[in-house]
Parts: C-alpha cells; structure tokens; sequence
C-alpha cells in the first residue's frame, strides 16, 4: 500500500495544480454568469425558481466545457510519458506491481472527477446566495422563500444528476463517472498498444452512458427505472472489462 500512496501522489500531485485552476474557473464562470441573469431582475419581476435560472444561465453548459477540459487535461497527462524523455520505460521498471501504475492513475483521476463535481456544488450554492442577497432587497425580504436551496437541488434534473438523492441514482451517477475514466484511460492504452478494436467498445459504452443521461432526465416511470438499472449494471459490466483489457495492456508491456 505504500508504494500505491506513493504512486498516487505523484499521479495526483501532477494533476493538482491545473485540476485547481479547471474548477475555479467553473466556480467563477457560473457566478458572473448567474450574476448577468439577474441583472435586470427587480421587485416587479416574475422571479423563476433559481433552478430555471441556473440552467437559463448556461449552468449546466458551463460545466460540459469545464468537464471536457478536464477530460483533456486527463488526455495530455496520460500522453505526457511518452514525449520528451519517454518516462513511461522508467514507470514500467519501477519495483511495484504494474497494476499499481495504472489504479494510482485511474485514482488520480477520478479525484479529480470528484473536485469537479464538488466545485460544481460549491458555484451552485454560491449562485443560489447572490439570487437571495438580490431578493432580500425587496420589501423587507417579504419574497425570501424558506428551504429554497434544498428544493431546488431537489427540483433540478441537472443536479440529481450530479448529486442524487436515491439509491439507484447514486448508482446511475457512479456507473457514468467511473465510465468516463476508464473509457477514457483505456481508448489511450489502445491507441498506444495498436489495439484499435477497443475503440468499438468506447463507442458503444460511450452510447450506454448517453442513454443514462436521457433516461434520467425524462419523467421517470416504472418501465424507465428498469431501463436504467439495465443500463447502469451494463456500464459496471463494461468498467470491468476496460480494467481487465488495460491491467492485460499494462503487464504485457504492449503499451510502452
């Protein structure tokens, strides 16, 4: 275990500065964002509840640019051992275990996976905070509705994707983040290996995670729950075998 530490946190120690700038420049692109949106907002206005105005906003397009430059990030950080001084022959003859090479990276990243969300969190509370310093404003508060935050967290089909609150949407979200990582991750080791039939099984968990998204965004009944149990129990079968093909990948050296 301390060799994997150790691993970790150079993988993430790599990561770190530029993973801190991608999440407070969502942080900060929200807000001026939310701020423009109610500009023109006033005591004689028809105030939409702040989850219509977080997605009027561009809330949730704000953070598929950030999540992508992140992806990006994740890109160039796997591509980087082998530029320049070709550090990837000096990984894989490290005295550790190949496998702690690649679940420290995948680690690293899926932290970083995890600070996004929370960034994203983090600019929906404080967007949520300049709304009611507006409205507080207005006839002695009169208009300041209780429990607001916690409703429209609830009200929100955006954040119960980012932040469910059940069971099987915890599971859903998961199912789609690890994806993402190991999706990600492998369609690299492939390129780098020749392997490039790997890119069929991107596409199709890639469309998996597409039909996750939709799913879940549409009024939920019973015949759409079952399609998402499907579809995320699908996606966990995938994350297996992306981990089985790129350990396989990684041992075997074919990706140096």
């Amino acid at each position: 275990m301390k060799a994997f530490y150790r691993l970790l946190n150079y993988e993430f120690g790599e990561l770190l500065k530029e993973v801190l700038i991608i999440c407070g420049g969502l942080i900060v692109t929200t807000l001026i964002f939310i701020q423009i949106e109610l500009t023109n907002y006033n005591s004689f206005t028809v105030h939409e509840r702040y989850e219509d105005i977080f997605r009027s906003s561009g809330g949730p397009i704000i953070f598929l640019v950030f999540l992508v430059l992140l992806l990006a990030l994740y890109v160039i950080a796997t591509n980087a051992p082998y530029m320049g001084s070709r550090s990837i022959y000096t990984f894989l003859t490290l005295p550790v275990k190949r496998e702690l090479l690649y679940f420290s990276k995948l680690t690293a990243f899926l932290i970083g996976m995890l600070m996004l969300l929370a960034a994203q969190l983090i600019s929906y509370r404080l967007g949520y905070g300049i709304m009611m310093n507006k409205i507080e404003g207005y006839a002695d508060g009169q208009y300041v509705m209780m429990n607001g935050l916690f409703l429209s967290l609830i009200r929100s089909d955006f954040m119960q994707m980012l932040w469910p609150s059940s069971l099987l949407g915890i599971t859903a979200t998961v199912s789609v983040l690890v994806t993402l990582v190991t999706g990600l991750y492998y369609v690299l080791l492939c390129e780098r290996s020749k392997k490039r039939w790997g890119n069929v099984l991107i596409v199709l968990a890639f469309n998996l995670i597409s039909r996750s998204v939709l799913l879940r965004i549409e009024h939920i009944d019973s015949f759409e729950i079952k399609s998402i149990i499907i579809v995320t129990v699908l996606l966990f079968i995938f994350n297996i075998v992306f981990i089985w093909h790129s350990l396989s990948l990684i041992k075997k050296g074919a990706v140096a």
